[in-house]
C-alpha cells in the first residue's frame, strides 16, 4: 500500500482499502461522467463482440460461429471506414448515436443476424460484381509496395557501401 494511504487511513480510523476505493469510485465516476456515451459505445461494439470471438475462436463446433463473428467484424470495419470517410454527414442525421447505436445491437445479436443480411444483400454482391477490379487494384498496390521496397532497399545498399556516409554517421553519432 502506498504510505500516505496508510497514515490518512490511521487518522480517519478506517481500512486503507476503503480510502482507496472511494478514490477509484469517484474517478470512475468522473471517467463515466465525461466519457459514458463512448465507453457504452466501446464495450458494446468492441468488447461484447471481442468476447464472443474468442469464445468462437475456442470452440469445437466447426467453425459456424467463427463465420458469424468474422462477418461481423468485416462490417464494422467497412462501417467505420465508412464512418471515417463520410462521418461528418452522419453527425448532420438527429440522434445519429443513438441510430449508431441500435444498428450496432442489429448487427451482433444472433436473433437479427444483421452482419450476415448486410454482407450477402449488400457487400457479397460488390465484390463479386467487382472481383476483377478489386484484384487488379491489389495487384497494382503489390506492385508499387515492391517497388519501392526495391528502391529503398538499392538506396540502403549504396548508403551503407558509400565511406563519406559513414563516416559522416558516425561523427554524427558521437554528437549525440
Amino acid at each position: 500500500m502506498v504510505p500516505v494511504f496508510i497514515d490518512i487511513s490511521a487518522k480517519a480510523d478506517v481500512n486503507p482499502g476503503l480510502i482507496l476505493a472511494g478514490i477509484g469510485s469517484l474517478a470512475l465516476l468522473v471517467l463515466l461522467i465525461l466519457q459514458g456515451w463512448t465507453i457504452l459505445l466501446t464495450t458494446i461494439t468492441v468488447l461484447y463482440p471481442a468476447i464472443h470471438s474468442i469464445r468462437a475462436i475456442e470452440s469445437d463446433d466447426g467453425g459456424e460461429d467463427d463465420k458469424v463473428w468474422l462477418t461481423y467484424w468485416m462490417i464494422y470495419g467497412l462501417f467505420n471506414v465508412l464512418e471515417t470517410f463520410f462521418g461528418f454527414i452522419f453527425y448532420f442525421i438527429p440522434y445519429w448515436q443513438w441510430i449508431r447505436l441500435a444498428l450496432f445491437v442489429w448487427l451482433l445479436l444472433p436473433n437479427f443476424n444483421g452482419a450476415k443480411t448486410i454482407y450477402e444483400g449488400f457487400v457479397r454482391q460488390l465484390i463479386l460484381k467487382n472481383k476483377d477490379q478489386i484484384n487488379k487494384w491489389i495487384s497494382m498496390t503489390a506492385n508499387a509496395a515492391t517497388s519501392v521496397q526495391k528502391q529503398a532497399m538499392d538506396e540502403a545498399s549504396k548508403a551503407a557501401s558509400d565511406p563519406t556516409l559513414l563516416a559522416k554517421g558516425l561523427s554524427m553519432a558521437n554528437q549525440v
